[in-house]
């Protein structure tokens, strides 16, 4: 079964455009739509430092709409499921949660940290001062505890692209279609995904992705190391100004391998089938069991 992209409601897409607009236009940081269905998770933000790319991401829940403004005293509350705050605050990245209005032209944030969730025995709720409106003055605040060592960084990434991951896995020939701003900066400025066939007039999927790249194995070796690929073709388009790159994608070893602790993290390892012909452990029919350590053991319990 293949893992299809996610559909937003247009309640719900004015959200994510609201939100992604502040982040772009205000912060200067890279905004990405999650571009497929995850646990709560709607998009993640990379931050920026002096036109660069820091590879220091942040997790976004955007919630939209009135109701979602409840107020408690001067400021507002949301109520959540335990199964989301255990996930949010057990993430590899800073979750944060937005609440916007398009009435009230409102966005509030909150970080979604263990300590300032109240737990019922129904869920969870937390408290979005009034004052955390989502402008450019807030950067400092989103910017802080972000992991910035790449061990966290490589390990945020991959798990950022386990969905994307399992596509590539789960269908026979997957195409990536890489667009190159040859005469930019961050000349990555996206990927599109087809399974079976390139030529379809619209993609499987879409990704968001604004990055630097000098030729497709530093794209690849740098933004998708759990990737291998073979490249199909180049077209130019917009008079030599971009170059689209045609790649048949397959898992890489590290992307397999990821995939086989992924699995692990989640259902635990298999029991293997047992033998009941084979000796058992502490059998005297076993070899080791006359090994000299284990002997001299016994002799010193006997004596």
């Amino acid at each position: 079964m293949t893992t299809q992209p996610r559909s937003h409601s247009q309640t719900e897409r004015i959200g994510i455009n609201a939100v992604e607009a502040i982040f772009l236009n205000e912060f200067d940081w890279i905004f990405r739509e999650q571009p497929v269905s995850d646990f709560g998770i709607d998009a993640q933000v990379e931050i920026v430092e002096d036109g660069n790319p820091t590879g220091k991401l942040i997790g976004l829940r955007i919630k939209t709409g009135a109701s979602y403004f409840r107020k408690r005293g001067d400021d507002y509350v949301f109520y959540g499921e335990m199964r989301h705050l255990t996930y949010w605050t057990r993430h590899s990245l800073p979750i944060f949660l937005i609440i916007h209005d398009p009435g009230m032209r409102l966005t509030l944030w909150q970080k979604v940290e263990r300590n300032l969730a109240v737990v019922t025995d129904s869920g969870w709720s937390i408290t979005i001062p009034a004052g955390n409106t989502l402008t450019s003055a807030a950067k400092s605040f989103f910017a802080e505890g972000i992991p910035s060592d790449f061990p966290s960084i490589r390990r945020a990434s991959m798990a950022l692209d386990y969905e994307i991951m399992l596509i590539v896995r789960d269908n026979p020939t997957v195409y990536f279609e890489v667009e190159d701003w040859v005469n930019k900066s961050l000349n990555i400025r996206g990927i599109k995904v087809f399974i079976d066939d390139y030529t379809k007039d619209e993609p499987d999927l879409d990704i968001q992705v604004m990055a630097p790249a000098r030729g497709l194995d530093d794209l690849i070796y740098s933004h998708y190391p759990w990737l291998d690929y073979d490249h199909v073709e180049t077209e130019e388009t917009m008079s030599a100004e971009v170059d689209v790159h045609i790649l048949e994608v397959r898992l890489s070893d590290l992307g397999k391998s990821y995939l086989t602790v992924e699995d692990y993290f989640v259902n635990g390892r298999a029991w293997p089938e047992l033998d009941e012909s084979e000796p058992k452990v502490g059998d005297p029919e076993r070899e080791e069991w006359d090994a000299p350590w284990v002997t001299d053991a016994i002799k010193r319990d006997e004596s």
